[in-house]
């Protein structure tokens, strides 16, 4: 019986050392011959991100509302005769939007515009804005840029002023309809606010 197993691992051994041997001249082979063996690997594959191209979209539209000037009206140290007879104005103008799609919910905004105060009193108070912001869900807009008026009225030649917006576009059809609060503020406290509406094709 010690015979037997014996000559069964004696056989397994022999079998084992067999193999290897094959497989070792196997590979030497495969050198020899300039063939590279084959070995198992693994492929990962990577999904492209695909870029969301920019679109430009443009509106233009008739503005028109409510302007305020602080002390506009009022005798100060700095405007003993003031040029207007009340503070508060009517104004009418143009503007010009381009919108820069961003793809999802929100958009870069550039505006433009020329507006026209002070006809109710038979004055021609002209003034212009240039901003850029940002438009979310295509109806909440904000923005910051620069004023510019022929007249300061605290005659210190502040006719560059900083100029603040934000607004809402209400989408009618082919149409829509703009509500904007703006705010200039001013170093000698002439500051500006003015509410306006309008619409936009």
């Amino acid at each position: 019986m010690f015979k037997k197993i014996l000559a069964s691992l004696l056989c397994f051994g022999i079998a084992n050392v067999a193999v290897a041997e094959t497989s070792s001249l196997n590979i030497d082979a495969a050198k020899g011959s300039g063939v590279t063996p084959a070995v198992a690997t693994s492929t990962v594959t990577y999904e492209e991100i695909k870029s969301i191209p920019l679109s430009m979209s443009y509106r233009k539209g008739l503005r028109f509302g409510y302007n305020y000037v602080n002390q506009g009206a009022e005798k100060t140290a700095l405007n003993d005769d003031p040029r207007l007879s009340s503070p508060h104005m009517f104004a009418i103008g143009f503007e010009m939007q381009q919108t820069m799609a961003g793809g999802d919910w929100l958009d870069i905004l550039f505006i433009q515009n020329v507006t026209i105060s002070g006809l109710e009193q038979s004055l021609v108070i002209p003034s212009a804005n240039a901003l850029v912001g940002f438009e979310i869900n295509k109806k909440l807009q904000a923005g910051v840029g620069i004023n510019v008026a022929p007249v300061d009225p605290a005659d210190d030649g502040n006719l560059i002023h900083l100029v603040t917006a934000i607004g809402w576009t209400q989408p009618a059809g082919s149409l829509s309809v703009p509500l904007h609060l703006v705010f200039i503020p001013d170093v000698n406290d002439y500051w500006r606010c003015a509410v306006t509406t309008g619409v936009n094709w």
